[in-house]
């Protein structure tokens, strides 16, 4: 009897020990930043456009990186880049949730580059669902800068040195942000959105749920900018990550760089976190990609 005790005493301490082990190193963890760079070609690139930098970032969720999000102002303006893209979830879309911090991060990118935002699920809903909501996106929008552009189901003409690309902000819908389950995105969906597809024009897409890069690059996307998934909150060698949001467990998009058609979809691993505050192996990051014209 006593052997059996001091057997379950010494397993219950090992599992209190690894917990408390887990806890700490995703705190350390979600302190810290890391740049995750990437250079993509392309033959539709005008030449202008070489060398031309985007940052991208996502689900910052609040989130804190020094006073005042100092450290993550730092490490954007070393990148100095051309464009700063937001695809979602910089706020925290529970009922009563302060909106005021993203707006202030938010509001300190545009002295670094322009800034183009996209709706998050936690964003969208909070635009939809104004009885649970209240005024919460409505806030977060009367408190952002004039210069920043939030694109919900929109395609803009971005013009750098005389020649243009096309900009394309995806809301989606929430039924596309169901969880446990993978929700067909209808035939059609994007083309009643943003028309047919210009050939000859290189299109971005801003859609914070990678679930449908396919139906994105499909459509006519040449590159995506996606979010939502958190890297999979932990990643495991040669398995990835392990939960998305959406509780899809090893889900087939959970960060990086994925290909399909010639297409290319850029997931962030995101910055913040919501409810479980969990990073293994998963930092932070912020999201460089460089883009160069390619000669036929």
């Amino acid at each position: 009897m006593n052997l059996c005790l001091n057997i379950f005493q010494i397993i219950s301490i090992l599992i209190v020990g690894c917990f408390v082990i887990v806890c700490v190193i995703s705190y350390i963890e979600n302190q810290r930043l890391v740049v995750t760079r990437f250079e993509l070609w392309s033959t539709k690139l005008p030449e202008a456009f070489e060398g031309f930098h985007i940052v991208q970032l996502s689900d910052l969720h609040n989130g804190s990186f020094g006073e005042n999000n100092i450290n993550l102002m730092e490490q954007i303006k070393e990148l100095a880049p051309d464009v700063i893209l937001v695809t979602g979830d910089m706020i925290v879309g529970k009922p009563g949730k302060d909106v005021s911090f993203a707006a202030a991060t938010m509001n300190q990118l545009v002295s670094i580059a322009p800034v183009y935002m996209s709706l998050g699920n936690h964003e969208l809903r909070a635009s939809i669902y104004t009885d649970t909501y209240g005024t919460m996106w409505q806030d977060f929008v009367d408190l952002l800068d004039e210069q920043i552009t939030v694109l919900r189901d929109e395609r803009i003409l971005f013009e750098h040195e005389g020649k243009v690309i096309a900009l394309c902000g995806l809301d989606l819908t929430p039924e596309l942000y169901k969880r446990f389950k993978h929700t067909p995105m209808k035939k059609g969906y994007l083309t009643s959105i943003f028309g047919e597809c210009e050939d000859g024009l290189y299109h971005i897409f801003m859609a914070h749920n990678p679930d449908y890069f396919i139906q994105y690059a499909d459509w006519g996307a040449d590159l995506t900018f996606s979010g939502h998934v958190h890297g999979g909150m932990v990643q495991i060698p040669f398995l990835g990550g392990v939960l998305s949001p959406m509780v899809h467990f090893f889900p087939r998009y959970d960060k990086g760089l994925f290909e399909h058609s010639g297409k290319y979809m850029i997931l962030s691993g995101g910055l913040g976190n919501h409810t479980f505050k969990f990073r293994i192996n998963n930092l932070p990051e912020i999201v460089s990609v460089t883009l160069n014209p390619e000669i036929n």
